[in-house]
């Protein structure tokens, strides 16, 4: 029972994402370069910040004329609708409710609750730009791709997957949802540009380098 009402809540998310997804699109609720300029709201902006398991936490705040606030998160995709309650912003979706409280240091509190905690747990995120924002989401891009390639060896394969399987139309970007380079607006490709990467296999195969380009000329993955 506590599954299906799991599923239907997933599904329900889903379907936020794709309407706040079209809003953006339509350019309602663009993101936080947009709308009310941050030393005038709290909430709008670029934030970084921790997470569970020592992941990474992105969120990206705008609001448009009317005061609509959109949220994207990890780093780009639409989180849910935004509504102000009190002095939170509060994104509530019922399997995950987010609450954004602003706190000292121009930085924001971010509690996580929902169906899909046990418990809340909450995070600390810190006020960025554009482009370290930008940065941020490579190493977080590259950390999902990491993903996929463990989960490639679970599923049996012998080897890492040959460089042509590790790119949006390969294998491998069948198995994941692909990471987006925030810099060109696409999806991340192998390349020497900014918000690139490049893999490779090692030692036959049963080892891999991963690294993805920052905007400074530095790398970031192993």
């Amino acid at each position: 029972m506590g599954e299906d009402r799991r599923r239907v809540a997933r599904r329900a998310v889903r379907g936020v994402a794709v309407l706040l997804a079209a809003l953006v699109a339509l350019g309602v609720g663009a993101l936080a370069g947009c709308g009310s300029p941050a030393e005038n709201d709290p909430f709008v902006g670029y934030w970084v910040g921790g997470g569970q398991q020592g992941q990474m936490t992105l969120v990206q705040i705008g609001k448009d004329a009317d005061g609509k606030y959109a949220v994207l998160a990890n780093p780009d995709q639409p989180a849910g609708e935004a509504v102000r309650e009190g002095d939170s912003l509060v994104v509530d979706t019922h399997a995950v409710v987010m609450r954004f409280t602003p706190a000292p240091d121009d930085t924001l509190t971010l509690e996580f609750s929902g169906d899909m905690f046990a418990q809340p747990a909450s995070a600390t995120l810190n006020r960025t730009d554009e482009t370290q924002y930008a940065d941020a989401a490579v190493g977080y891009g590259i950390a999902q791709i990491e993903r996929g390639l463990a989960m490639w060896k679970a599923g049996g394969g012998k080897e890492y997957p040959p460089a042509k399987e590790v790119t949006p139309s390969g294998l491998l970007g069948q198995m994941i949802r692909w990471p987006n380079n925030l810099f060109t607006g696409e999806p991340m490709q192998p390349g020497q540009g900014k918000g690139d990467y490049v893999y490779k296999q090692v030692a036959g195969g049963t080892k891999y380098s991963l690294i993805g380009k920052l905007s400074d000329g530095s790398t970031v993955g192993k």
